[in-house]
């Protein structure tokens, strides 16, 4: 138990607040309260994003760059517990209207706390271009003139020039320059903070750059301890009998299964895709593979060191994160091999922009021309045709908001208002964020769990055991291990698969949610190991906190429910919680199987009883009873 209040332990102690319009830094000593409240991470985050829209009746769907983008470090970051250096970015998402977050594991995020800050506060909007520098207790506003216009990659090596390759640097590219709805924040040339519009954010705000040097470390209140369950982890990790292989493949391995189950498609969610390995095989993939890589603390190393050994685009190399996913995602415009794959990975890092939102943007334009919905005055005189060589160029035009890539750069629930009402029905989003898993095969927690997220159509915060088949026994025992209670263990593992998708999608997140906090990844070998009862143990023994399982789940679930307010606030209603509308009136055929429509009775069946287990009334909105039994009640007064 930390006896010490005044001592800080796991935490490094400081919020930083720095204002670009008035170039005022401030730096505020963390609230240890509310940090036990909301625990870090994505929690911390949420509370301060919530507070600063209130106080500057800022909730609309409307973003401005006054609105603050906000770094958050959880508790575990920069220790020594396994697979413990994400972190998160949350802002009110100009994709969305609605709270946007986004999450990377290679990030300035990791030396903020070793510079001694648990979040990074940014609001206002500078002059002129800028970049942040970052150095323990000396914090400047540079100059970035001289880096405005820049892909990411030749910005990065500016700034390592200028400052040493000691910074860790978090920069845009032209998409966050022109403000384009899913642009992303490039970390160290490799990782990102991806979805919902975070580069966005920061080109509203002339800030270029972010760059951090940290040197002073953590401090563990209980470091035996802690010490114990890092070994006793490790041990178990190394016995995992698929290690290996996801060392090698990584998510390559999943690309058939998940293709064969709906969630990977092509052409705007058209056809299914169940001989994938027959374009991605693995031999080939093996081929341009130099070696595993791992973001800090991880022992699983899932990311990859591409080298084209031939072709057109021979010599190409760079770091790559999860190839398979990217290749599912680039389904979508159907591009045909892992060296067209790699080389639209590159341009997307280089530009600055996310790879789901952007494959879906460019795949929803195709499918509309191919359709006849729109023509070459649409598109500049363009034929647009599904391959890499159409959607390279979409992708350049949408980064530098060029003709039609300008109606793209807003997203496909914009974009189809100024495409006409015929190309409604083919604007696949949740929420106004494209998606990254498809809707119309197997339900599981992580497909659904798009449906139910607060930032719209993405699998965070909702993978679980349901992704493939299992046997039902494995579910009860499933659902102890994340804290649903026996009392409601059988009505939540009910169902032809042995659950209920849409209740046990509720503590799924509650749950998830605390990976989030923490700093952990949520990679399937990593949560192996991992529970409510080990999260329990390593961050008492982190921060000297004692606590148990069951408060940090009814932390989890404390910060879902605040992120629901914080979107209601700015306008979110039960209409948009649903399938896209293409899910509910076409059906897909995969592997020679048909697949739906989903009947529209069935979908509203799924969110009334996901807002029964969630204590929320049948609009969606959380019960005064829920709001007093997790603390809340005083924070939200419904408008």
């Amino acid at each position: 138990m930390n006896n010490d209040m005044n001592k800080v332990y796991g935490y490094a102690g400081t919020n930083l607040f720095i204002d670009l319009s008035n170039k005022k830094i401030i730096k505020e000593p963390l609230d240890l309260k509310i940090a036990q409240d909301f625990i870090g991470g994505m929690g911390l985050s949420t509370k301060l994003l919530y507070d600063i829209l209130s106080s500057n009746s800022s909730f609309n769907r409307n973003s401005s760059p006054q609105d603050p983008l906000i770094f958050g470090a959880g508790p575990l970051v920069g220790t020594l517990a396994p697979a413990s250096s994400r972190v998160e970015a949350l802002f009110k998402s100009p994709l969305t209207g609605l709270m946007g977050s986004a999450n990377s594991g290679n990030s300035v995020g990791f030396m903020l706390k070793y510079a001694g800050y648990d979040n990074l506060i940014i609001t206002g909007k500078a002059e002129g271009p800028v970049y942040i520098r970052i150095n323990d207790d000396d914090v400047e506003i540079l100059n970035a003139q001289h880096l405005w216009g820049k892909d990411t990659w030749e910005a990065t090596d500016r700034i390592w020039q200028d400052l040493g390759k000691d910074y860790w640097v978090s920069c845009i590219g032209p998409a966050g320059e022109n403000q384009v709805t899913m642009a992303a924040v490039i970390n160290n040339q490799s990782g990102s903070f991806s979805r919902t519009g975070p580069g966005a954010v920061m080109g509203s705000k002339n800030l270029k750059a972010i760059a951090v040097q940290g040197t002073k470390g953590l401090e563990i209140a209980e470091r035996k301890r802690f010490q114990v369950f890092i070994d006793g982890y490790l041990k178990k990790f190394r016995e995992f009998r698929h290690l290996q292989p996801w060392r090698t493949l990584a998510f390559t391995m999943g690309l058939e299964p998940y293709a064969s189950e709906g969630f990977f498609a092509k052409k705007n969610w058209r056809e299914g895709y169940g001989d994938l390995m027959e374009y991605f095989p693995d031999k080939e993939y093996l081929k341009r593979k130099r070696s595993y890589d791992a973001c800090p603390s991880c022992p699983l190393g899932c990311k990859d060191w591409i080298l084209l050994p031939d072709g057109k685009y021979q010599g190409l190399s760079f770091r790559i994160s999860s190839t398979g996913a990217q290749v599912g995602w680039h389904t979508q415009p159907v591009v045909e091999n892992y060296d067209e794959v790699i080389k639209c990975v590159e341009m997307e890092n280089r530009f600055g922009i996310d790879s789901t939102s952007a494959t879906s943007a460019a795949a929803f334009a195709i499918d509309l021309f191919e359709r006849g919905i729109i023509d070459k005055r649409q598109t500049g005189g363009m034929e647009l045709k599904w391959g890499s060589e159409s959607y390279r160029e979409l992708l350049r035009r949408i980064s530098y908001r060029e003709g039609i890539g300008d109606v793209l750069a807003d997203g496909v629930a914009k974009a189809h208002e100024r495409f006409g009402k015929d190309a409604q029905k083919y604007a696949v989003h949740i929420k106004g964020l494209e998606l990254a898993l498809g809707l119309n095969g197997r339900l599981c927690t992580e497909n659904f769990g798009q449906v139910t997220n607060p930032r719209g159509g993405h699998l965070e915060r909702a993978p679980s055991i349901t992704f493939t088949p299992r046997d039902r026994e494995a579910f009860p025992k499933f659902g102890k291990a994340i804290g649903i209670p026996d009392s409601k263990i059988e009505k939540v593992c009910d169902g032809p698969e042995g659950f209920n998708v849409a209740r046990l999608t509720k503590w799924v997140e509650d749950y998830n949610t605390l990976y989030q906090c923490l700093g952990i990844c949520h990679r399937t070998p990593i949560t192996q190991y991992y529970s409510l009862r080990a999260f329990a143990e390593v961050y008492s023994a982190a921060t000297g906190f004692d606590v148990n399982g069951e408060d940090l789940r009814q932390a989890g679930e404390r910060v879902w429910n605040l992120q629901r307010l914080l979107n209601i606030k700015c306008g979110l209603g039960r209409k948009d919680d649903n399938f896209p509308e293409k899910f509910m009136s076409e059906s897909i055929t995969i592997c020679g199987k048909s697949y739906g429509p989903i009947p529209r009775n069935e979908v509203q069946k799924l969110i009334e009883e996901y807002y029964e287990e969630r204590g929320w009334d049948r609009e969606g909105i959380p019960t005064q009873d829920k709001l007093e039994e997790l603390g809340l009640s005083l924070t939200f007064k419904e408008s």
